[in-house]
């Protein structure tokens, strides 16, 4: 396997059970480093271990829309936590945020937004959260106002081509928008140039 594989969490929403999964098996497939793509809480029941966990685990996290602004009465070293997550981070040509690097924050689902996104951005790959769907937008296209949609297969890596750009989402730990009721996670395989998006047998929440 590659000496430089990173495990890709994101939305785990306070799902306890389905971050420890996915942090066992990143474990077991070797990956090097961990990045969570935010929105830690709202939704399960252990919104602070879920918190604390990533924390004390020294996990580089980014802030979600969740992590902001919240219903939630927490333990003030997670709010305060919380309240110091940068909203993106980036590093060379790879940028990780939540929703969308562009000024306008607008949910990146469709061809015609993650085109918004390279025409507005110039960063190679961007990572995201916030859809809880895996999704992977290329920019090389034939259509002129489109990206290209790639279909993600689970368990199966994505080779990234060496002369195109892409938009990101790993899935979400806490539950799926689109009937997958498992936790799911990425490996950005760095060395191989590949993104595997992986499943869980593990509880997910009951919304969504």
């Amino acid at each position: 396997m590659s000496s430089d594989r990173i495990a890709l969490i994101s939305d785990i929403h306070g799902n306890l059970a389905g971050l420890n999964a996915v942090l066992r098996d990143a474990q077991e497939q070797c990956c090097t480093r961990i990045v969570c793509l935010g929105d830690l809480v709202e939704g399960g029941e252990h919104n602070e271990a879920v918190v604390r966990l990533i924390r004390d685990r020294g996990i580089t996290c980014v802030q979600g829309n969740h992590d902001e602004n919240n219903a939630l009465v927490l333990a003030d070293d997670v709010t305060k936590f919380l309240s110091r997550l940068p909203g993106s981070l980036t590093e060379g040509d790879v940028h990780y945020t939540h929703i969308s690097p562009r000024r306008r924050q607008r949910k990146i689902d469709s061809e015609v937004e993650a085109w918004n996104v390279f025409d507005e951005c110039l960063h190679r790959i961007i990572f995201i959260g916030h859809v809880h769907v895996p999704l992977i937008f290329g920019a090389r296209s034939s259509m002129a106002t489109s990206a290209t949609h790639h279909q993600v297969e689970s368990a199966k890596p994505f080779r990234l081509a060496a002369d195109d750009r892409y938009v990101i989402c790993v899935g979400a730990v806490g539950y799926g928008r689109d009937g997958i009721r498992k936790p799911r996670y990425g490996i950005w395989d760095v060395d191989a140039a590949t993104i595997e998006i992986r499943a869980m047998d593990a509880p997910v929440l009951a919304i969504g």
